[in-house]
């Protein structure tokens, strides 16, 4: 589905011209090496409100950062008609003002010829009058592309988003430091954050600053350790992108993220991204938003619509392919799944989720061989900490690993979690017991249960927290406990509001029942997994050590044989 591919037949036809505005290339220090990548992004994002122009998006762009293909070949690959590439220093003069020296050149390509110069022309400015230039080689584009420009398309276009260059500097290392949120590690999180808190001190005014500072709070709210501050920052700066813009797609972003990663409320979240999409209808930002939050209210389909159109302006994304291939996972296409996450990999070849998705449809399909198979080959381009970490601690996969794996990652230090205690206990303990060490397994279940109580009185509403809490006391043998915790954290986001996290708290709370001896009330809740969009599958129960105790249980075996 995911998978677009353009048929050039010589002309471009009645439709919007596709255009890829490629890295431009920095000829200064390599420090300032984000300078020419903010100058790409600007230009970049002032044509995309062009139209008659299918602009794409950055991630797919940026594959060519310092390329040695030719332009035929890219072209190809992007399924464009025209090229912009640029060369930018930035010269600074001592205790004078600095310039900048920009040459664009906009190429044509056709399918079986020559590409050919549609347009270029030199730059040189005062910084002081870089957003000039970045409105003028737009201007220039869109003329050389034959597009008449209204007044507010015009308006639009001359827009600076500040005028505070130490402003706009900060802005840019953030967005550096996060690769415009494509990174989703806390510690590049943090620096991002720093960055953008910087650039909105220095012009309160600044509206793609709070939204970006917005995106990247509600982010690590989800990918570190939740905290009251972050919560409310993400809403503040969101809030204030709309104040400020109400007429820009930039805030819905930031509000829809707030919604989906902090609040969990995706209607909410649905509701921002599509009031942005009227905005900004190619913004790819706000298509997987949308996507992701169909998803989350069940509505499969229709995210697979949404994921389809961005992978369409996004064709070398591998981040759209990988929630592509995990959205087939879920429901159950194997092939389909596999041949997206084949090609993320190709565009991604260290990206850990996509391996991990990768080994979770064999695994699916019941074949641990060649997960274990997916982890080995991984091993030669990943580092094996970030990949024992992520198999250790998202979706429970510690016993994909082998006995050697295994064993490494019970070695692994806290600091390897982020410094997340809790995370790094359950890990430790769930290990343990898969190897018959259930006295271990209970000392760091009672770690993870303490730790993850003190997590908790920060943000009690955490559900997977409420979960995964239980499923420590399950190990501890803490009975009544254990099924309150579980039971409480599906309660507060039970499949029905949210088809995602609501599968999985569901499945952590049969694995809870499982670990305290009540096995029909596992079976009801695997019952209910199966009949849905989730990971789990008969070819999947028949492996997963995890359903050891069900086996031989006349329901549990009908299930097995898909019955």
């Amino acid at each position: 589905l995911f998978a677009w591919r353009r048929t050039h037949t010589g002309t471009e036809g009645s439709g919007p011209k596709r255009l890829a505005v490629l890295p431009f290339e920095n000829l200064g220090d390599s420090a300032e090496a984000y300078f020419a990548d903010g100058m790409t992004d600007e230009v970049r994002g002032k044509l995309s409100q062009v139209s008659g122009i299918a602009v794409i998006a950055r991630a797919s762009s940026n594959e060519y950062r310092k390329t040695t293909k030719a332009p035929q070949q890219i072209a190809r690959e992007l399924g464009a008609d025209y090229l912009l590439t640029a060369t930018v220093r930035w010269e600074k003069a001592g205790g004078g003002p600095s310039r900048v020296r920009v040459s664009p050149e906009l190429i044509r390509v056709h399918p079986g010829a020559a590409p050919t110069t549609k347009w270029q022309q030199p730059f040189d400015a005062s910084l002081t009058d870089v957003f000039q230039v970045q409105a003028d080689i737009a201007t220039k584009v869109a003329s050389a592309l034959n597009l008449a420009l209204g007044d507010s398309v015009r308006h639009e276009l001359a827009a600076r988003p500040t005028e505070n260059l130490p402003a706009y500097d900060a802005y840019l290392k953030g967005e550096a430091a996060s690769q415009g949120l494509s990174v989703g590690d806390p510690l590049s999180l943090r620096r991002a954050i720093g960055f953008y808190q910087q650039a909105v001190t220095l012009d309160q005014a600044f509206i793609p600053a709070w939204a970006e500072l917005s995106r990247a709070s509600s982010l690590l709210y989800t990918n570190g350790t939740p905290t009251p501050e972050l919560a409310a920052q993400a809403r503040d700066a969101a809030n204030r992108a709309l104040a400020l813009g109400p007429d820009r797609p930039e805030g819905q972003v930031a509000l829809g993220d707030y919604y989906s990663f902090v609040r969990k409320d995706n209607r909410q979240a649905r509701t921002a991204y599509e009031a942005g999409l009227k905005l900004a209808p190619t913004n790819v930002d706000l298509l997987v938003g949308a996507a992701l939050a169909e998803q989350s209210l069940g509505r499969w389909e229709a995210s697979l619509q949404y994921l389809t159109q961005a992978a369409t302006l996004d064709p070398r994304s591998a981040n759209t392919a990988r929630r592509t291939g995990y959205t087939l996972l879920w429901l159950r296409r194997y092939p389909e799944a596999q041949v997206a996450l084949d090609r993320g990999l190709a565009l991604a070849p260290t990206n850990l989720s996509i391996i991990e998705e990768k080994a979770q449809v064999a695994l699916a399909q019941g074949d641990l061989l060649r997960a274990r198979g997916v982890v080995r080959a991984a091993l030669q381009t990943v580092d094996l900490t970030a990949l024992l970490v992520v198999f250790g601690n998202y979706w429970d996969l510690y016993w994909v690993l082998d006995d050697a794996q295994q064993q490494q990652l019970l070695t692994l230090p806290p600091s390897a979690f982020d410094n997340d205690r809790g995370a790094w206990s359950i890990v430790r303990a769930q290990t343990y017991w898969l190897r018959k060490d259930p006295a271990k397994a209970k000392v760091y279940a009672d770690s993870a249960q303490l730790d993850i109580a003190e997590q908790l009185r920060a943000t009690p509403e955490d559900a997977q927290r409420h979960v995964i809490r239980g499923l420590a006391l399950a190990y501890l043998g803490r009975k009544a406990e254990a099924i309150a915790e579980g039971e409480r954290g599906v309660g507060l986001v039970p499949v029905s509001r949210d088809a995602f996290g609501g599968a999985y708290n569901q499945h952590q709370l049969l694995r809870i029942y499982l670990l305290v001896g009540e096995p029909n009330k596992a079976l009801d809740q695997l019952e209910t997994l199966l009949k849905i969009p989730y990971y789990l599958s008969p070819g999947w129960l028949k492996i997963d050590p995890t359903f050891d105790a069900l086996r031989g249980n006349p329901r549990f075996e009908r299930l097995i044989a898909g019955g």
